[in-house]
Order: C-alpha cells, then sequence, then structure tokens
C-alpha cells in the first residue's frame, strides 16, 4: 500500500520504479503486491528509486524488518526510570517524554507543565494515557495558545495515519481517532497529506499571556541512540531568535 501511494504520488509507472530498481517489472510487481518479501538491500533500493523522505523510510522499516524497527506497541502504564525522569527534569526548557508515533505523554518536566498544562502526563492508575493529538483537539486553549495550531495538529494526524498501521494498537489508534472527530477539522487533516516543507517545519509559535505577542520557538524529537534501551522520544521546546 504504501510503495504504491509514493510510487503514483509521484507519478510513476510501475515499470518507471523498477528500472530505477535495476529489477525486472515481474518483480516489482510481486514487491508492490507484497507476494515477495522486501530484502534490506531492496527497501534500500527501494527508497532511493522514490526519493522517500526519512518518515516514509522508517515506515517500510516497521513493515519489511519489524525486528529492527524501534516503532513498537506499547503497554500502558509506561515504567520510565528515575535516571530518566532526571535527566528530562534537568533541561531548562520545556520538555516531554512521548509514545511515538501516537505520541502518548509519559513525562513532562517543570518547563513543559508551566508554558502547557494542558499537556500533561496522565496518572499512572488512569485507563489510558494522555496524548498530544487528543488534548490538542480537544482542548480549547490549546488553539489559542499555539499561534500555528493548524499546522502543528496537521502534523501530527498526518504522522499518525501514515505510521500506526503495524505500529500502533488497533484499539488504541480507534480510542484516538474517535476522540479527535469531535473537532470539526478533523476530517479534512486526517485526509489531507502534507509537503516536505510542511512536514520538516520546526517553527512553534506561542502566543505571550501577558503582552498577546508571539514566542518563536523550535521544536525538536530525539530517539536515543545510548543508552540503546529507550523506547520513547525526547520532545523538546527551544528559544528561536527572530
Amino acid at each position: 500500500m504504501y510503495m504504491r501511494h509514493r510510487r503514483e504520488n509521484l507519478g510513476l509507472t510501475q515499470e518507471d520504479v523498477a528500472r530505477r530498481m535495476f529489477v525486472s517489472v515481474s518483480l516489482y510487481r510481486k514487491l508492490e503486491k507484497g507476494e515477495r518479501p522486501l530484502s534490506a538491500n531492496r527497501l534500500a533500493d527501494w527508497c532511493a528509486a522514490v526519493d522517500a523522505p526519512v518518515w516514509l523510510l522508517r515506515k517500510m522499516v516497521s513493515l519489511a524488518l519489524p525486528s529492527l524497527s524501534s516503532l513498537a506497541i506499547g503497554a500502558w502504564p509506561h515504567a520510565l526510570r528515575q535516571e530518566d525522569l532526571d535527566h528530562l527534569e534537568a533541561l531548562p526548557f520545556p520538555a516531554f517524554y512521548h509514545r511515538f508515533p501516537e505520541y502518548e505523554i509519559l513525562a513532562a518536566n517543570q518547563a513543559a507543565r508551566e508554558a502547557f498544562p494542558w499537556l500533561l502526563p496522565a496518572d499512572a492508575d488512569a485507563e489510558r494515557p494522555a496524548n498530544v493529538t487528543e488534548q490538542m483537539m480537544t482542548v480549547p486553549i490549546a488553539r489559542e495558545v499555539l499561534i500555528n495550531w493548524e499546522e502543528i495538529v496537521h502534523r501530527l494526524l498526518f504522522i499518525l495515519r501514515v505510521t500506526s498501521p503495524g505500529t500502533v494498537a488497533p484499539e488504541r489508534l480507534a480510542q484516538i481517532i474517535e476522540t479527535c472527530r469531535v473537532n470539526p477539522d478533523f476530517e479534512w487533516m486526517w485526509t489531507t497529506d502534507m509537503s516536505e516543507e510542511q512536514y520538516n517545519n520546526s517553527l512553534v509559535l506561542v502566543r505571550n499571556p501577558e503582552t498577546g505577542g508571539q514566542i518563536r520557538l523550535t521544536m525538536r524529537s530525539y530517539n536515543a541512540s545510548h543508552p540503546d534501551d529507550c523506547d520513547y522520544q525526547l520532545f523538546i521546546l527551544t528559544p528561536r531568535p527572530d
């Protein structure tokens, strides 16, 4: 499905991609139909042939080589080590631990709790975790505080739609979608793709509660490479010069 989606978006035929991958058309058709497995080499060839962005490469890895993928269905409540919580609290700017790609809120440091009190993690005895996308779509103050709310939320929903199949528990995905449907903007955001430029835009504009002016922030998400046993992302916002 994702191979076909990417190919058609680029206006390429199966013959075009097969030629770029240096394989026969019959073999490519079997790969795209899922009748032949994608090896690591074939996956790399396909990504090069269709100029796959990082998010699509990660998605394809999660489908074709699940044993190598860091995207995994998680349990709630999530156990966080004290050293990870201490590390988060030591950061001077708003920072969170999220489970990707559904963006469950696992932890928030003091700066984040003060700046975004509607994005706090749920209690450990809660039935399900707090979720960034659900909160953004259902809490009115989110739209008031975030000047570029529309682009930020559209990106969250786009990531969820594209990367969740096979990596997010189906019942949890259904819960998130059902919760977000109460927002009238949900349908067009859920069904509309994003350009590479929009997807990679790191600007967050926050309305200053005292002056009404805007605060410019840069957002970044990080996956730990060491230690290599952290199955959650660090999300941090830092001041951005004008």
